[in-house]
């Protein structure tokens, strides 16, 4: 395309329409460089997760007004605190994030042995969610982290995923040896399964594990 260098227009023809002078044919064009893609998705999600949080601490407030206010005497606003926190921390952090696969596991498994022990607390604290709701949830946890491990190449936040849920693992075995849980063998099938994997890390994939601290930490 044709440049007139005097009044800084581009034209096809051999002429500038506005001065009617000889156009120059040695201007070089720029390239043409279009905005980054407008993604609707990701401001959607945003929008959501902010709703979400804004939508929990209303219901929360609004629980606490009237619990305060109808019936002072039994706080059953602390179920509801716990059961829309819930909702809100798997909502963005599980549905609506991009977070690893390892990790929306270990905020699953963190976030409900919260919201059972927390029931479990306001309902006459009977030990059921640290005798055996709390083990079995983590050792749900820990077969969807062997799966991954199985089925996918982890990176390093797959690896720190999976430490994270070995070490949630022996929360139990804390627990009992605490003398606040009092039925031993959930806590133990928990703490045997976290260290067969720390066997199976040993064993099978010690050499990728370093390789990934080695590039992390720079060693």
């Amino acid at each position: 395309m044709n440049h007139c260098e005097q009044c800084s227009v581009k034209s096809k023809h051999n002429t500038c329409p506005l001065c009617s002078r000889r156009l120059s044919s040695t201007y070089i064009a720029v390239e043409n460089r279009p905005y980054p893609k407008y993604d609707r998705q990701s401001l959607g999600k945003r929008k959501a997760s902010k709703i979400a949080v804004f939508a929990g601490l209303a219901i929360i407030l609004a629980c606490i007004f009237v619990n305060l206010i109808v019936m002072p005497h039994f706080l059953w606003v602390f179920y509801v605190i716990g059961f829309v926190a819930y909702a809100v921390i798997s909502l963005n952090h599980t549905v609506l994030s991009k977070s690893h696969l390892g990790s929306k596991i270990v905020g699953q498994v963190a976030s409900l042995t919260l919201l059972l022990l927390l029931i479990d607390s306001q309902s006459g604290f009977l030990n059921w969610s640290i005798n055996y709701a709390v083990p079995f949830l983590i050792v749900a946890g820990l077969v969807m982290v062997t799966l991954s491990l199985l089925t996918k190449r982890l990176k390093w936040k797959g690896y720190v995923s999976s430490i994270l849920m070995i070490t949630l693992s022996f929360l139990p075995a804390a627990l009992y040896f605490s003398g606040y849980a009092t039925v031993i063998w959930p806590s133990a099938v928990a703490s045997l399964y976290a260290f067969m994997l720390v066997v199976f890390f040993g064993v099978f994939a010690h050499h990728a594990v370093w390789s990934q601290l080695s590039r992390r930490l720079h060693i």
